[in-house]
């Protein structure tokens, strides 16, 4: 019998890996490694990158050509002035205000959240963003908190037609579970729809969706995924949402965020729709900008 194990590592040079399994320290040669790791040794520096990955146990060891590194500065105080980061990313979002088509650009490495009153669009602008997004990224997985996998099929066939070739659908919802998935699949973006199915029935109700969004947010920024947030208000009730001329009132802003506040504190940028009478369609604001670029098409 063979099984999958998951290590950590943080010490290696040309010659020697030193994997954490465990209570137990691993060594594992350099020279049995495949090609492929040998490279990213070479490339990556102990003290300023960590380790995390997994290999295959089979007959009371593990077989160092099955290890799988993903390298990340987890925990790891950076010299900042001697750091080179990459230029900033951006995931694009359209949609249409006014009868105008409109795009926001959110910064890649985090998320965005998208808000409105129940029933009041949030699945439809993931959905209608589907066919750009999955050219922007390598692979988009649907994390379907509310609706079944037939439910996201057949709205996405009515709504725009075809399936991206690379959507996954599946209601994930621990970020370790994610991680592993994602470890192979290129820049990944994830749609959670929707974060306010994420609690629990006891006390703390907020509690698991406060610690998914901490290590949601840690992940995507360290290894430079996208994910798409879709939430609801923190009422159900249209009344003080609009000013006199229907649009979105002045006053309203991310606290009208329902569920823990980090949604908004942790976010890229946030925005909210919602279905004015007096304007008879739905109106639009960006109620965090953060980094975001706001553009007219």
């Amino acid at each position: 019998m063979r099984k999958r194990i998951k290590f950590t590592a943080k010490e290696w040079n040309d010659q020697i890996l030193l994997i954490e399994y465990g209570r137990a320290m691993l060594e594992f040669k350099v020279v049995d490694l495949s090609e492929e790791n040998q490279q990213l040794l070479k490339d990556y520096t102990a003290g300023e990158y960590n380790i995390s990955g997994h290999g295959w146990w089979q007959k009371f060891e593990i077989d160092p050509t099955t290890l799988v590194l993903n390298f990340n500065q987890t925990g790891i105080p950076i010299l900042l002035y001697k750091h080179t980061f990459p230029p900033i990313q951006y995931i694009k979002y359209h949609f249409r205000d006014w009868g105008i088509d409109r795009a926001i650009e959110v910064q890649e490495n985090g998320f965005m959240v998208y808000c409105a009153p129940t029933g009041g669009g949030k699945t439809y602008f993931a959905i209608q963003n589907l066919p750009t997004m999955s050219k922007q990224v390598d692979t988009i997985l649907y994390i379907n908190l509310e609706l079944s996998a037939d439910d996201i099929y057949n709205r996405i066939i009515k709504q725009i037609g075809d399936i991206p070739k690379n959507l996954y659908v599946c209601p994930l919802n621990d970020v370790g579970a994610i991680t592993k998935w994602a470890a192979d699949k290129g820049k990944c973006m994830f749609i959670i729809d929707n974060i306010d199915n994420l609690i629990s029935g006891n006390d703390n109700a907020y509690g698991v969706q406060l610690n998914f969004i901490n290590d949601l947010d840690r992940f995507l920024k360290t290894y430079h995924h996208h994910a798409l947030v879709l939430t609801q208000l923190v009422k159900d009730n249209n009344s003080n949402l609009f000013d006199k001329d229907g649009d979105i009132s002045g006053n309203i802003n991310t606290n009208i965020l329902s569920g823990v506040k980090q949604l908004s504190y942790l976010s890229r940028s946030v925005m909210m729709t919602a279905f004015s009478s007096e304007r008879d369609r739905y109106v639009y604001k960006v109620l965090k900008v953060g980094s975001a670029i706001y553009e007219q098409l």
